[in-house]
Parts: C-alpha cells; sequence; structure tokens
C-alpha cells in the first residue's frame, strides 16, 4: 500500500501526485495542512523530520524529499518508464530535477509569499500565533525563514532577485526544450514531472507573461502539451477539502 501525505497546493506534493498518476499506480491520501500547522505536529515529524509535504509510506517504509519519492516510484513501479536508458538523457533528467529544487522551489515560494502565503496567513492568525508556531518549527531552516518573514516580510528587492532567478531557469527550459519536445530528450520523463508544478505556480504569481508564447515560445508549447495530459488533469485536480478551490489558484 502506498500511502502519500501531501498538501494539495504544495509544489513539491503535485510532484508526487503527478508520478503516481502517470504510472496509474492506486494510494491512499492522508492530507496535511500545512497552514493549520500540521506538519510540525509530533506525528508527522515522526515520518518526516524536516516537517515538510510530501511523505510517502510505502507498506511502512518511509520515504521524504519529493525528488528522491519520483525516483523511489520509478525504480519500484517501472512498468510506465518514467526515465530514459540512454545515460546521458538519464543524466538530464536528473539536472532537472535538481533544477526543480535548487533554481525553481525556493523561488517560487519567495514570490508567493506577498502574494499568497502571508494574507493566507494573516486571516487566519495573528502575528503572535504565527509566530507561536514557528517556534514549534522543529526544522530550524524552516523556522527561522518563517520568524524573519514574520518579522520584516519579503522585500521587493528579494522578490526580484527571485523572479531574475526563475527567469534564468526559464531561460535554461527554453534552450533545452530547441533540442526535443521534453526536458530529457525524445521521451517524457521524471524531469518533466519535476517542473510541471512550477510552472503551474509561477502562471499564477505576478509575472504569468515569463512563460508566455511570445516570450518564450517553446516553453510555452511545453506547458500546454504538459497540460493536456491526463496525469496533470488528475494529479491537479485535487482539492484544498476544507474549501472548493482547485489546486491551481
Amino acid at each position: 500500500m502506498l500511502t502519500l501525505y501531501h498538501y494539495w497546493s504544495s509544489v513539491c506534493s503535485q510532484k508526487a501526485r503527478m508520478c503516481l498518476a502517470e504510472k496509474g499506480l492506486e494510494w491512499q491520501s492522508r492530507h496535511v495542512d500545512i497552514f493549520k500547522f500540521e506538519n510540525y505536529e509530533p506525528w508527522y515529524t515522526k515520518l518526516n523530520p524536516k516537517a515538510v509535504v510530501p511523505t510517502l509510506d510505502h507498506d511502512g517504509r518511509v520515504l521524504i524529499e519529493s525528488n528522491i519519492i519520483l525516483e523511489y516510484l520509478e525504480d519500484g513501479f517501472p512498468q510506465v518508464k518514467l526515465r530514459p536508458d540512454d545515460l546521458h538523457a538519464r543524466a538530464q533528467m536528473r539536472l532537472w530535477l535538481y533544477n526543480s529544487e535548487e533554481l525553481a522551489h525556493w523561488n517560487v515560494n519567495t514570490c508567493s509569499h506577498n502574494l499568497r502565503h502571508a494574507k493566507r496567513m494573516d486571516q487566519r492568525y495573528s502575528r503572535a500565533e504565527q509566530m507561536a508556531a514557528a517556534e514549534r518549527c522543529p526544522n530550524p531552516m524552516i523556522a527561522r525563514r518563517l520568524k524573519r518573514r514574520l518579522e520584516v516580510g519579503v522585500s521587493a528587492d528579494e522578490e526580484e532577485d527571485a523572479y531574475a532567478k526563475l527567469d534564468y531557469m526559464l531561460d535554461q527550459m527554453e534552450l533545452k526544450l530547441a533540442d526535443g519536445l521534453w526536458l530529457a530528450g525524445a521521451s517524457f520523463s521524471l524531469a518533466d514531472i519535476a517542473m510541471a508544478p512550477m510552472l503551474n505556480r509561477i502562471e499564477v504569481l505576478a509575472r504569468p507573461e515569463m512563460i508566455s508564447t511570445a516570450r518564450r515560445p517553446k516553453v510555452a508549447d511545453w506547458w500546454q502539451r504538459i497540460q493536456a495530459r491526463p496525469g496533470y488533469r488528475q494529479a491537479f485536480s485535487f482539492q484544498n477539502p476544507d474549501t472548493s478551490d482547485p489546486v491551481k489558484r
């Protein structure tokens, strides 16, 4: 039995759900509401000491980190192949898995803060309640970032810096897609799954023109083909159990 602990709009959770969908695997959903700080609760941090989502439990064997989960699912359920046979293409796939974290994840997080995350938290909790929750977070990397953002926010310079890094990443995507339809060559792979949630988030941030046909035609074409896949539609149709909000918004 595969059990996925995830949050509906978490980009890393979306990676895992899309991989499960592309492989046609059955799984049990355990929704962890990170905006209720459920990921800081002892029952969850026992599974995931980093206090982040997603976490995969496969018959009692627990894995964390979305890119590791993707490769685990590929190794364990290879009937639908999502990793190239060619060694160079496989290395390119792993480069984009890495890029999804180094270049995409933390920068979309920064650009999401003022527009999305801070507003949502301020509607639910006082600043004192948010600070108390940050104090409970066992992961100092996340706790210190949360505290700093509560104290001084995300500045215009920080946001601009993050958008510049996303621009650079998207330029690399545009160049790579000139070589073929997909990020690791001729076939759809884990590379495309890892990057799909990042484009999904960029599209609803302040600068969606970054992935427009006028700006980056090959990225825009890739994004349209990603959204047409049944695996994408299945993975991204998961809704917040507390509202009717679709994943994308």
